[in-house]
């Protein structure tokens, strides 16, 4: 805000007054500014933005009267959008003399300072006085929107603590609202609508505001009729155009439809799209609107609208090159762009997925398209590109309330061989156990549909009951299925599974240490709106894991997880998400190893437990693997303010030490309360779950530390 200020009102002030203007030479003493009354980190921001901004940078011997009223008029316009309607900047200065003077400046430079000032000491402090805060809205003449809804343009909320600063009053806030409220009104097709605010109540002495706002609706647009026009005619000699009008149908679907200006522009796509289908690279669309008389009821207005078409000229794919290409091999660019054929009819939309096609290979910062038209009717294409580091590596921090502190390490090495092959190294150490993984990944394995990754991994962690010891290899396969917007894994695992230290009750069951080869599948797909925060939409997923003595297992099962995630705004500031999840180990006559088990609880299970803890209990309390477990997480998120949000849960699990017991022979719930921190890395939660029906042993309720949505 500050920079946008600046940028409005550097020159406003007395800019008349630039005699004396020096930079400091070799042996001046550099001139000090120093401000107050913004805070700590404030005042180091404004300072460094009000010598950057003013002075270009430089270093001054003296600050000038102009220099002043200059830095007063964008502190206080500053201070007034944030609400301060009397802000005023209280200005100190001593010369070279060791003569002081001082002056009160408004943000309308009611009084100007003293001709002849040169500071070589300057400080600015705000005197901001009382907030103006919006209390009251009150709306007349609105019919199309809620009026709750209507009123957040003026008196938003962020939270059950909406502070000040939030509902802060100003000349330019409340002209912003009214812009943004007409133009909803706009969206619902009320063209001619109009919002202003009609009058304003200040109470100086306590900063309250009421608003009178008054909305002019007026008729709502509904198409009559829709037709398209092309410039120059529908017929093309040289394309076999004659008698076609691309994106007619399209067009004329607006027929009885409310005219807005999102409508406009997605019917407008469809000629636009087939004629650029055709060879107009260039093609473009303009509507025209013909305004009927409105209905006897004052509510509706008839329109005629009209597509017209540009086409532009036609041009076929001339030569197609690359730029800024050190160590990426031209055959694979060159497979990545086989859309391209030179001699056919030119069409953005394939450059565009040329574009991404070599984006996705991930060796690239940047993907740039530039375009060149020849003489000879072709446009030339060439993709210019800046090659990412071949070596990346990054630090690894996290928090568990089981495993407490995680850190490690990531390196990565891109574009190995010239074929955008990468590798990846990841160690990662807690207070509970240690974690190594290598990845090599082939993204081009099919074409650019197919990729395939080999791994080779290694595990170590203590859990309640048992050391949990993994390693082994695994070769995989993806695809990204477009058609049911799926990720598709397929893959076969070998490795060894061990459980150390075991103290599992007496009826436990499972394998202590067995030889697993196995075949993986997963399904996922992700339609939420933020996989670190999400707030709307659903994400599902499946896994299945089978060993076979078939594919040299020494033992044989079948490991099934479901997981489904539900999430849905209640308003502006509260969220429901909903998580259930279920899984199975199927093994027969014979016995799933210990690490296959389900052992669940934990922050992101069951929060009344520790991790492992809501597994099931023997007739002595030792814990027992689960071959069957559902959950349901249940949670309402509040905004408090900020970033700050609370959160209210349900956590309900089902158990069965047998599959085929299923729905399950226990069940345990937990209900708690959180706050969260919203962080660029996710969540900072910190919940307590208390445990509704807790067994011997059972822990009343635990608090957990997490980074991370739960689910």
């Amino acid at each position: 805000m500050l920079v946008a200020l600046a940028a409005a009102s550097v020159g406003a002030g007395a800019r008349a007054e630039t005699e004396g203007k020096e930079r400091a030479g070799p042996e001046a003493k550099p001139a000090k500014l120093r401000l107050s009354g913004f805070g700590w980190w404030g005042n180091l921001e404004r300072r460094n933005a009000l010598e950057l901004l003013l002075d270009e940078g430089g270093t001054r011997a003296e600050f000038d009267g102009g220099f002043i009223e200059d830095a007063a008029l964008v502190l206080n316009s500053e201070l007034v959008e944030e609400g301060f309607f009397a802000a005023e900047i209280e200005a100190v200065w001593r010369d070279a003399e060791g003569r002081e003077g001082r002056a009160r400046l408004d943000a309308r430079l009611s009084e100007g300072l003293p001709r002849g000032v040169r500071a070589t000491e300057l400080r600015l402090t705000a005197r901001p006085g009382v907030r103006a805060v919006v209390e009251k809205v009150e709306i007349a003449g609105l019919t199309a929107l809620a009026e709750e809804e209507a009123r957040a343009y003026f008196r938003p909320d962020a939270g059950l603590f909406t502070p000040d600063v939030v509902r802060a009053w100003s000349e330019g806030r409340a002209r912003r609202g009214a812009a943004e409220l007409a133009e909803a009104l706009r969206s619902q097709g009320y063209a001619e609508a109009t919002v202003k605010v009609a009058e304003r109540r200040l109470d100086e002495a306590s900063g309250r505001v009421e608003l009178s706002v008054q909305v002019e609706e007026g008729p709502v647009w509904r198409v009559a009729e829709a037709k398209v026009e092309v410039a120059g005619g529908g017929e093309d000699e040289a394309g076999g155009l004659a008698g076609e009008n691309p994106g007619t149908e399209a067009v004329t679907r607006l027929e009885g439809a409310v005219w807005t200006r999102a409508r406009s522009l997605d019917a407008g796509q469809a000629p636009r799209r087939q004629y650029q289908e055709r060879g107009y690279p260039d093609a473009a669309v303009a509507w025209t609107v013909e305004r009927g008389e409105v209905a006897a009821d004052g509510r509706a207005r008839p329109v005629t609208v009209t597509a017209r078409v540009e086409r532009g000229g036609r041009r076929r794919v001339g030569e197609v090159g690359f730029a800024g290409v050190e160590k990426t091999r031209p055959g694979l660019l060159e497979q990545r762009t086989r859309g391209l054929r030179p001699g056919d009819w030119f069409d953005p939309a394939e450059v565009e997925a040329a574009r991404m096609r070599l984006a996705r290979l991930g060796v690239f910062r940047r993907v740039e398209v530039r375009e060149t038209d020849r003489e000879d009717g072709t446009r030339a294409v060439v993709f210019a590109v800046r090659e990412a580091p071949p070596w990346e590596a990054a630090w690894l921090l996290g928090w568990g309330s089981y495993e407490q502190v995680r850190v490690g390490v990531e390196v990565t090495r891109g574009n190995l061989w010239g074929l955008a092959h990468r590798t990846r190294f990841e160690a990662v150490q807690s207070l509970k156990g240690t974690r190594a993984d290598y990845r090599y990944t082939v993204p081009t394995f099919w074409e650019d549909t197919v990729e395939a990754a080999g791994r080779v991994f290694g595990l170590r962690r203590e859990e309640q009951s048992f050391d949990r010891v993994e390693y082994g290899a695994a070769v995989e396969l993806q695809r990204e299925v477009p058609w049911i917007e799926v990720l598709a894994t397929a893959g076969f695992t070998y490795e060894v599974l061990r459980a150390d230290d075991v103290k599992l009750g007496a009826a436990r069951g499972g394998v202590d240490d067995a030889t697993v080869a196995s075949f993986d599948v997963a399904l996922t797909r992700d339609r939420r709106d933020n996989p670190i925060r999400p707030q709307a939409g659903t994400r599902w997923a499946v896994h299945s894991q089978t060993a076979l003595p078939e594919l040299g297992s020494e033992v044989r099962y079948e490991r099934l997880e479901l997981a489904w995630a539900w999430h849905r705004a209640l308003g502006e500031e509260r969220w429901m998400h909903v998580g259930v999840s279920q899984g199975w180990v199927f093994a027969g006559e014979n016995d799933a190893p210990v690490n296959k088990l389900f052992f669940p609880g934990g922050e992101s299970s069951l929060r009344g437990y520790q991790q492992g803890e809501a597994t099931q209990r023997d007739a002595n309390g030792r814990f027992v693997g689960v071959r069957s477990a559902w959950l349901v997480n249940w949670e309402v998120e509040q905004l408090v303010t900020g970033r700050w949000t609370a959160v209210v849960f349900l956590d309900v699990l089902g158990t069965a030490v047998d599959a085929d017991d299923w729905p399950g022979d226990e069940t345990l719930a937990s209900a708690g309360l959180g706050v969260r921190y919203q962080s660029p890395i996710g969540p900072l939660r910190l919940e307590y779950g208390g445990n509704l029906n807790r067994r011997d042993g059972d822990p009343a309720g635990t608090l957990h530390f997490s980074i991370g949505f739960p689910f």
